[in-house]
């Protein structure tokens, strides 16, 4: 084995800093990576997709401990109908947001509606939203299941048209 001359080895005091430096980067991709796949929890949108009408329900965590609970709907009726809907006083749209395991405290809270709208394409539309810290989506102990329940009323009439349920959610709420 030969040796070259021109190589210096590096003194014990660089060779230090320079492993210090090389365990930080790697320390820093690590904890970034862990940043950025930790995130929030959150649920998956659910939608039904039925025939007479979308109803689609979505939780997603905003930090702190909280969470956005947003409703969507889409009856399927024509849009001069759904233009009466909405020319009418009152809002046309109820959603209680409940548990779905029958126990005693179903029904956690009601959402505030955010948008309504008629259209060719969607019928009458209306989205519904709200941020709750993670207490309210508990609904028993364990594992929590979420439905949305939307109640369609002609308001002229006070007469309930319609009730609208989405699929479940499933999640761990503390």
């Amino acid at each position: 084995m030969t040796t070259d001359p021109t190589v210096v080895a590096e003194p014990p005091r660089r060779r230090a800093k320079h492993r210090l430096l090389q365990s930080l980067v790697a320390l820093s991709m690590v904890v970034g990576a862990v940043g950025t796949t930790a995130g929030t929890a959150s649920a998956a949108q659910t939608c039904t997709g039925a025939t007479d009408a979308n109803l689609c329900l979505w939780i997603d965590g905003v930090g702190n401990g909280n969470f956005r609970v947003h409703v969507g709907i889409d009856v399927h009726i024509s849009r001069a109908d759904a233009q009466e809907y909405i020319d009418d006083a009152g809002d046309p749209f109820t959603v209680w947001i409940r548990g779905n395991d029958n126990g005693p405290n179903e029904f956690l809270f009601s959402l505030p509606m955010t948008a309504i709208g008629a259209s060719d394409e969607s019928g009458l539309s209306g989205d519904f939203e709200l941020v709750v810290p993670a207490t309210s989506l508990n609904e028993d102990s364990g594992t929590d299941e979420i439905v949305a329940v939307v109640t369609l009323t002609d308001t002229d009439t006070n007469t309930v048209t319609k009730n609208f349920v989405s699929n479940q959610l499933v999640g761990n709420w503390p």
